[in-house]
């Protein structure tokens, strides 16, 4: 079994990885936001994703101008997430293939970022011990994986905002390493900050403080470059924009009911139902920072970099308990600020840990079986869902003139939630969303009968 270890390679372990990655998305079909985000967003009523909307209001999306139109109007009747929905609404409108495919090249761009900023090494010096870090964290840590990760609407909200911010820090961390930049087309700095800034709330909130610690170290090193100033207060001016939407505030006020009824109460919810679970799914993450402090400890510049990271991380999760909500998912920028400064910490303990490994290969064999295993249950479940869709759409083909379409509620293996969690489908995300509901007033339901040709549309009563 080492020697099997020892003859993979970075590249193959990370093509095979892809491919996974690659399959789940094929197996994930368009569901919830994804189908509501297919019509231009009416502003001008309830929006699309209230229950008892009008579908006779309904416009589908039918070129970019039209994308644009309903930008415009999702921010001042929903929110401020113009970059990433605007992302949404191109590859729902498009055969979702396109997104596919897309969605591995982010995927694997953020993993070459992560490595990059987190270490500021080379390509070539790339090995399996930091791929598998990553990999690993991503996996395990990030909440929420099959929203963030895979799922269309989720995923351009989270891991594609996420790895926006990466790439728009990597020129700061680099020159942070080297004294000096390294070649890199400077021009694109106050773009990406722009865009940085009009991401995701706590993502970019937390970019911001990550980036003026930058520049107060530049400033004090008297190395403070006119792209530094310029990239920081693009950032800044497309924050502004994000959190001014009066699209906010409107949708707060449509749904007031879904709220905690107290601030103390809503603080209590986010820490329960948010903050605890993400910090404690990441918790493994700090190990190598913990082993770099009792072994390493190399300079104070490696350290204030870590610990930038690492505060990063438990801010964006700090400054999410003081949202109205704080779903999960809202935790990913937290995994991906923690991947960074964990890694940092790797690089310093890398014969330490590599060592400890080459001994206890028994360890590292039983990981990988887990790892395997847990990920061929992710396809299973998967395949499932897709197939259980496929059989939706041939019922919904089948009753097309009926007055009520009653199809089944999709069902999980019973041992999925226990054994896998939300790294794939689990009962709380079909509630949020997932699947339709039993009365057809949903507005999932109300839009997936009118996308379908149908009067109306429920599922069955669940029996589990």
């Amino acid at each position: 079994m080492k020697n099997f270890f020892e003859r993979l390679s970075w590249q193959m372990i990370f093509a095979a990885y892809l491919a996974i990655f690659f399959l789940r998305n094929l197996l994930m079909p368009n569901v919830a936001d994804d189908l509501s985000y297919k019509f231009i967003w009416d502003g001008a009523g309830k929006g699309n994703l209230i229950n008892g909307i009008d579908p006779s209001r309904l416009q589908p999306v039918e070129s970019f101008s039209d994308i644009l139109i309903s930008q415009w109007q999702h921010y001042f009747a929903w929110g401020g997430r113009t970059v990433a929905h605007i992302l949404v609404q191109f590859f729902v409108w498009q055969e979702k293939i396109f997104f596919d495919v897309a969605n591995v090249f982010v995927f694997a761009a953020l993993v070459l970022l992560l490595f990059k900023v987190g270490t500021g090494l080379s390509s070539r010096e790339m090995n399996k011990s930091y791929l598998l870090l990553i990999l690993a964290g991503i996996y395990f840590c990030t909440p929420s994986q099959i929203i963030t990760t895979i799922w269309l609407t989720g995923t351009c909200n989270y891991l594609w905002m996420c790895t926006l911010i990466i790439l728009f820090l990597l020129p700061f961390a680099e020159t942070y390493r080297r004294k000096k930049l390294v070649p890199y087309p400077l021009i694109l700095v106050p773009l990406l900050g722009f865009l940085t800034g009009w991401s995701s709330e706590p993502g970019a909130a937390v970019t911001i403080c990550v980036t003026f610690i930058f520049v107060l170290h530049f400033r004090r090193e008297k190395n403070l470059q006119s792209w530094i100033k310029v990239g920081f207060i693009f950032l800044l001016v497309g924050f502004v924009i994000l959190m001014l939407a009066p699209g906010n505030l409107h949708r707060m006020e449509l749904i007031g009911d879904h709220l905690p009824p107290s601030k103390v109460q809503m603080l209590y919810t986010n820490f329960v139902g948010g903050f605890l679970p993400v910090f404690l799914r990441e918790v493994i993450l700090f190990v190598p920072i913990i082993f770099y402090f009792v072994k390493a400890k190399t300079s104070p510049e490696v350290t204030k970099f870590i610990l930038t990271f690492a505060a990063a991380s438990i801010l964006s999760l700090a400054v999410m308990m003081f949202a109205p909500m704080f779903p999960e998912r809202a935790g990913f920028p937290s995994t991906i600020f923690l991947l960074v400064a964990s890694l940092a910490a790797l690089k310093e303990i890398l014969p330490l840990v590599e060592s400890f490994f080459r001994r206890q290969i028994k360890i590292v064999t039983i990981f990988a079986a887990i790892w395997s295993i847990s990920l061929l249950g992710c396809l299973y479940v998967e395949y499932s869902f897709h197939n259980q869709i496929a059989e939706r759409y041939k019922i919904v083909a089948a009753h097309k003139n009926d007055d009520l379409v009653v199809v089944p509620p999709i069902k999980l293996p019973a041992w999925s939630e226990t054994l896998l969690g939300s790294r794939t489908w689990d009962k709380l995300t079909l509630l949020l969303g997932g699947d339709l509901k039993n009365y057809e007033s949903n507005n999932r339901n109300i839009i997936f009968a009118h996308i379908n040709g149908l009067k109306k549309i429920v599922t069955a009563d669940r029996k589990d």
